[in-house]
């Protein structure tokens, strides 16, 4: 099980933040193999603080899943894509589908998101 979180000591004191560079790696190629793998996956975006090179060790992964159709509600597809995107690092998913692009946590995610995955 590999951290993100770094520790440095500096004389007496020690030093924790989070690399970053390495985390997006990791989340790139989640991304790449979650999205490959399911073709009714049509983005994989990485948005908030990871994404806008603010996150700290407390931070989470903020990760839109853009679906071409599900039929499940909201909170089911939460739990199934948790399943599927999972790295060593807190993930909070949004796996919205194409029809509800209009939403303003996903209209974010888009303007200042980078992408991860692509059909």
């Amino acid at each position: 099980m590999q951290s993100f979180i770094v520790e440095e000591s500096l004389n007496s004191v020690k030093v924790f933040w989070l690399d970053q560079e390495r985390l997006r790696a990791e989340l790139y190629r989640t991304a790449q193999k979650v999205g490959t793998g399911d073709k009714n996956v049509v983005k994989i975006v990485l948005f908030g603080s990871l994404a806008e090179n603010r996150a700290v060790p407390g931070s989470d992964a903020d990760i839109l899943i853009i679906l071409k159709q599900s039929s499940a509600p909201f909170l089911t597809r939460i739990e199934e894509w948790s399943e599927k995107f999972s790295v060593d690092f807190p993930i909070e998913l949004f796996p919205y589908t194409e029809e509800e692009l209009d939403n303003p946590v996903v209209q974010n995610a888009m303007i200042k998101g980078i992408t991860l995955f692509e059909q």
